[in-house]
């Protein structure tokens, strides 16, 4: 972990979900502190008054949501355990510190036809930071992305995604839920797991496409396996597991 941090306050909180926020961060003082790759995530240790100064002390790494060129940070936390439970229990002008972010999972400037996006879960994180810049900067002449949830209620940024469909021609989404509930959402919404000829039939050119996965191992793997048989090369996907 690097000894360089940096203090953002709270400015707002959202509630993606019922155990989903997103929090967005101001930096203290003006502009961002450092610059950031799409995919990149970063140590935050929140201090709410109360917390023991041992759990001060414990850095937890959440992905970067928010478009490297918005003047501040937003982070989308799962509530799962202690770490993101102190997460969970900030309030708007509650400060936290934050590392510089890392990682290898990121955007590149070259993404062919254009990037398609797979994402299961809270793996839409870093996915939807890296869809916003894609928008932002007309990135690629076509841009895909196919999200599972395990209901409606549960998809995390469902209405964001669903006014970039209506307002770019480019973007082009589907949502799936693995749940009881299948009623139709964005452009189109199917019975999980994918299968080989429904994302034949969805993504143009896909042999000219750059592939970003983020999701939990089960799922990785089925859109491994799919766009192997597709005769995706291996160098055009990136992943990251969570």
């Amino acid at each position: 972990m690097t000894d360089q941090t940096f203090r953002f306050q709270v400015d707002r909180i959202i509630q993606e979900s019922q155990r989903v926020k997103t929090f967005r961060l101001q930096p203290e003082g003006s502009g961002l502190p450092f610059h950031f790759s799409p995919g990149q995530h970063l140590g935050v240790r929140p201090a709410p008054p109360g917390v023991p100064d041992t759990e001060h002390g414990k850095w937890r790494h959440f992905s970067l949501s928010s478009s490297p060129s918005e003047g501040f940070l937003e982070i989308t936390v799962l509530n799962q355990g202690t770490a993101s439970d102190r997460m969970h229990s900030l309030a708007p002008g509650d400060w936290v510190e934050a590392t510089r972010p890392v990682g290898d999972f990121i955007l590149e400037q070259e993404v062919g036809h254009g990037p398609v996006f797979f994402a299961g879960g809270i793996g839409i994180a870093p996915i939807r930071s890296m869809i916003r810049l894609c928008l932002e900067q007309e990135m690629g002449e076509a841009v895909s992305l196919f999200a599972s949830f395990p209901t409606r209620e549960q998809a995390i940024y469902r209405e964001e995604i669903r006014a970039w469909a209506d307002r770019v021609p480019r973007f082009s989404c589907w949502l799936t839920y693995t749940g009881t509930e299948t009623r139709p959402d964005a452009q189109d919404s199917e019975s999980h797991p994918w299968n080989r000829p429904f994302l034949e039939e969805r993504i143009e050119r896909p042999l000219e496409r750059d592939y970003y996965l983020c999701a939990p191992r089960g799922l990785m793997d089925i859109v491994e396996t799919l766009l192997a048989a597709m005769g995706v090369p291996e160098d055009r996907v990136r992943r990251e597991r969570w």
